[in-house]
């Protein structure tokens, strides 16, 4: 059976890397706490619920395969322990739709601000709302015009999941970076609340500055060396 999986950052969408994160976030308590053959028959599962993920092949499928595939496949997403690296564009088309990217934090509205604030609320959930943030400074280009509509977020929300990660990283991080200077010159007008919300985007370049430079294929590291002694 032929599979087919990517082999660097520039092919996985960012979909797929919400779907892998979530995976390692739920893995890694219960990683944790298991010892031994329990430990590497879970650690394997995961590998393959990785594998299943990204190529979108069926789980029994890739549970069947034989211990030489296995590795081989783990080998080939060994590129999920380097850092997501890209530049910072502002244009872009997918799903036949043109979107253009406002970078510059003060240039945004109110109503774009407010919701940005929404989706920092809850820092644990900034990766799975990556897609909503994107759809905060997103226009939908029309007729050589950009525009800014809330009514379209969840379309365009839906479409930002379609993405390369290597183009969302670069340009979530560059804007957070923006809005938080933003919100420091605006800190009396924002209070509390914006401190609060400036202290969460802080930490999620800092997380994400871990997470580029291996922090989540760290356990996918540990995986590759262990598929080697697994009995399955």
């Amino acid at each position: 059976m032929k599979i087919d999986i990517p082999n660097k950052w520039e092919a996985v969408t960012l979909r797929e890397f919400q779907a892998v994160t979530k995976l390692f976030k739920e893995a890694e308590p219960k990683l944790e706490t298991l010892k031994g053959n329990k430990k590497q028959r879970f650690q394997f599962e995961l590998e393959c619920a990785i594998i299943s993920t990204l190529s979108g092949a069926d789980m029994d499928d890739i549970l069947n395969l034989h211990n030489g595939a296995h590795i081989a496949l783990m080998n080939t997403i060994g590129f999920l322990s380097e850092p997501i690296t890209g530049k910072v564009q502002t244009k872009v088309k997918v799903n036949g739709r043109k979107y253009y990217f406002e970078k510059d934090a003060k240039k945004i509205t109110g109503g774009q601000w407010i919701t940005i604030m929404h989706f920092l609320d809850n820092e644990d959930k900034i990766d799975e709302n990556l897609h909503n943030l994107l759809a905060c400074f997103a226009y939908d280009v029309k007729w050589f015009s950009k525009k800014y509509n809330g009514s379209d977020h969840n379309r365009i929300a839906e479409d930002m999941l379609d993405l390369p990660i290597s183009f969302v990283k670069p340009l979530t991080d560059f804007f957070l970076l923006d809005w938080v200077a933003s919100v420091k010159n605006m800190g009396v007008y924002l209070g509390i609340k914006g401190k609060q919300l400036k202290r969460r985007a802080e930490k999620e370049l800092a997380r994400s500055k871990a997470s580029t430079d291996g922090s989540i294929p760290s356990t996918v590291s540990r995986t590759v060396g262990m598929t080697s002694d697994l009995i399955t």
